[in-house]
């Protein structure tokens, strides 16, 4: 059964590591569907140009960038509607885990978690006090615990904390509340992070990813999607 959506038009969506890949697809597909997007890239220089898209600093694993983003969109736009946590690195590859660099791990940590949970902690309040928001973690089925392999370990773990991220949050908003906090597996995406043998194209993840931005009152929160379908955790 397709996910109930609503419209995105006038909604402000932030949405992090837009100048490229996935997050770059996602801004420009919520343009299309009418929504106010605030990108937070580290270089706004490299971002490419969308009418209509606020380009502003972040660094994700910053907490003062981070605060420093969501107080200047929420002081431009005058409420944030919305948050697409996407940026992310990868950066052990193949390494198995008991050669893992302990800095690399933190570095990972830092990025691909911390910094997804400070701007949560930072938009949820806001979201939570006007009645309604919409949060959509970019996770990956590599971070599944029913799926995990081996390889990829800094990734893998910080993706599975992303999803617990999700389910810790989502309970705290609470069942009847209008803001819906979800996780999605984008797919194996020809991406830099996802090389050009992957099989899906970032337009097609970020179709997916605007659906969740856009769930109807009546959709799911805490949940795991793929392709608009629940995902094994």
């Amino acid at each position: 059964m397709p996910l109930p959506i609503e419209p995105a038009a006038g909604k402000v969506i932030l949405v992090t590591g837009a100048n490229r890949g996935i997050g770059l697809a996602t801004a420009r597909e919520l343009r299309k569907r009418g929504a106010k997007v605030v990108a937070g890239v580290r270089k706004p220089e490299r971002m490419p140009a969308i009418e209509g898209v606020t380009v502003l600093p972040l660094d994700a694993a910053s907490a003062e960038s981070c605060r420093a983003f969501v107080e200047r969109a929420e002081k431009e736009q005058g409420r944030i509607d919305g948050l697409v946590n996407n940026a992310a690195i990868l950066i052990d590859g193949e390494t198995p885990a008991l050669a893992l660099a302990e800095e690399d791990l933190r570095r990972a940590i830092e990025v691909n978690l911390i910094g997804p949970f400070r701007l949560c902690q930072l938009v949820l309040p806001g979201m939570l006090k006007r009645g309604y928001g919409r949060i959509v973690n970019i996770s990956s089925v590599l971070g599944a615990i029913g799926e995990m392999g081996g390889g990829f370990a800094s990734y893998r773990m910080t993706k599975l904390a992303l999803n617990g991220l999700t389910r810790l949050l989502s309970a705290e908003a609470g069942r009847e509340s209008n803001v819906k906090i979800n996780s999605i597996h984008p797919g194996w995406v020809k991406t830099d992070m996802g090389g050009a043998g992957a099989n899906r194209e970032p337009a097609e993840a970020a179709r997916d990813i605007a659906d969740l931005v856009s769930i109807a009152a009546n959709g799911p929160s805490g949940g795991f999607f793929y392709q608009g379908e629940p995902a094994e955790w």
